[in-house]
């Protein structure tokens, strides 16, 4: 049975080799190189595949002016529709009434449920969090939407205790020092990493959110991004040192860029990294060119 691990790294780009600028052209990622056959994850990667792994350099913009946006940019990802083309214009942070009614109509986990697959958003979420949702204080994102839309819970602290769920920072650590909980679990981005690909074998599509690089791209100092993105090389090693390639696809991408280019706050235009890893990967990553084709290339390959 075909699953899929899908770590999404909102605000990540391909930017340039630029360590002035570019947090991926200074950071030590051994994991990420490795996994790229050597390369660094800069614009100037063309696609590639090799045994392990394919590379795509995916568009963002979907050919409609303007700066992509992280509302119309997953749902993009989630529906399969061109969704800054059928609205007019790039969407964001939260979904508006359009992008929300085209997530709540169709999406890839309420299709998978449909289909009576297990699915779920692998993100814990506090109770102060998930008390701003229900009273309508806070809105959801668009990836949130969607999981609401399928009929699956967000995942509680009582899923971050019990090993099914992880935090956004993958160790934990700022459920302790910012939301003041003494005694949540912290882990080892490499144990974070390593549960995520043993919470995958309970579901055909466990999805992760790292929203963290969008934040550290809008606020976060050069340091800070560097500190990140090696903290998630740690991560990763943790999931590709667990990763059976026959268990099911590794999917990892992005909505939009930001975190590349620190010499700005703003989104970029940038095509965004695809990574896939796993047995059938060429096929799957040979079907996609843009953020809309995602959907409808894991639907293919989940269907097999």
């Amino acid at each position: 049975m075909n699953r899929v691990l899908f770590l999404f790294l909102d605000g990540v780009g391909l930017g340039a080799d630029d360590p002035a600028t570019n947090p991926f052209a200074r950071a030590r990622m051994p994991n990420l190189k490795e996994m790229l056959d050597g390369h660094r994850l800069l614009a100037d990667l063309p696609a590639f595949s090799t045994e392990r792994v394919s590379f795509v350099p995916t568009d963002a913009c979907l050919s409609v002016a303007g700066m992509p946006q992280s509302a119309s940019g997953q749902a993009a990802i989630l529906t399969g529709i061109n969704v800054p083309r059928r609205i007019g214009k790039h969407w964001g942070p939260k979904p508006n009434a359009e992008i929300k009614t085209l997530l709540q109509e169709d999406n890839l986990f309420k299709r998978l449920r449909n289909q009576g697959c297990s699915v779920r958003l692998a993100n814990a979420y506090p109770p102060v969090f998930l008390q701003r949702i229900e009273s309508g204080r806070r809105a959801l994102s668009a990836i949130q939407l969607a999981v609401e839309a399928a009929g699956v819970n967000l995942c509680t602290e009582a899923d971050l205790r019990d090993g099914r769920a992880f935090a956004a920072d993958f160790t934990g650590e700022a459920w302790r020092s910012q939301l003041d909980f003494e005694d949540t679990p912290v882990l080892s981005p490499d144990e974070a990493g390593r549960g995520l690909v043993h919470a995958a074998h309970e579901h055909r599509l466990l999805f992760f959110d790292h929203w963290l690089t969008d934040v550290v791209g809008h606020r976060g100092s050069m340091d800070e991004a560097v500190a990140l993105l090696e903290r998630l090389d740690v991560a990763l090693g943790g999931i590709l040192s667990a990763w059976r390639t026959d268990g099911g696809l590794l999917f990892i991408t992005s909505d939009h860029g930001n975190l590349e280019d620190k010499s700005t706050r703003r989104h970029t235009r940038n095509p965004v990294p695809l990574l896939i890893l796993g047995k059938g990967h060429r096929q799957v990553a040979a079907q996609i060119a843009d953020l809309g084709d995602i959907t409808p290339a894991l639907l293919a390959y989940l269907a097999r």
